[in-house]
């Protein structure tokens, strides 16, 4: 990366607009059409962190960006990419901020009703070296839940069977009660 070492007022530094024409992580070509559609050297993108903590999203091509070029047309830096017409924002509302990929995975905030939502992911991976923690009145499940450890439950276990019938709890191996068990019901020994 070459700074952008002259000085604005010497060499009247310009906004220009135009379109990625290549890209790769940090850096991009842009294609000017107000500059007889010249397709400038690899710029830098400018990211909110680049050091210590670091943010990095590869524009497409084609996608539109500003860009602060240097008076002479040889050193810059993307500002960012800006919508249009053929590229509108994903939402007209000003309480919600929203990431949303070409796949159809959107990741959004709603201040209004504070509601985060993710959707549209095939996978989601969550990894923490040591605990997470969801602190909530109820947390609700609606597919399957597989825990691949031990399961503890320090405020009671309850479980019902579901709307196709049959049991509410299906345990292979043997299990152990160190207290009292009742049931409402009979007991059958199957062997």
């Amino acid at each position: 990366m070459s700074p952008m070492t002259d000085n604005a007022q010497e060499f009247g530094a310009t906004i220009k607009f135009g379109t990625v024409s290549a890209s790769k992580p940090g850096f991009a070509r842009v294609r000017l059409p107000d500059a007889d559609n010249m397709r400038t050297m690899w710029l830098p993108i400018a990211y909110p962190k680049t050091q210590n903590d670091q943010v990095c999203w590869t524009y497409d091509n084609g996608e539109q960006v500003a860009v602060l070029m240097d008076g002479r047309g040889e050193d810059g830096v993307i500002l960012g990419a800006v919508y249009s017409e053929a590229d509108p924002p994903p939402t007209d509302s000003s309480d919600k901020f929203i990431v949303k990929f070409k796949d159809g995975a959107v990741f959004e905030y709603d201040r209004a009703t504070h509601t985060a939502t993710l959707q549209g992911m095939q996978n989601v991976f969550i990894q923490a070296g040591t605990k997470v923690t969801i602190d909530a009145a109820d947390t609700e499940v609606l597919g399957n839940l597989t825990v691949a450890k031990v399961l503890t439950a320090n405020g009671g276990l309850s479980a019902k069977a579901g709307t196709g019938g049959g049991a509410a709890v299906t345990i292979e191996g043997n299990a152990r009660v160190n207290g009292s068990l009742s049931a409402s019901g009979s007991i059958d020994e199957n062997s």
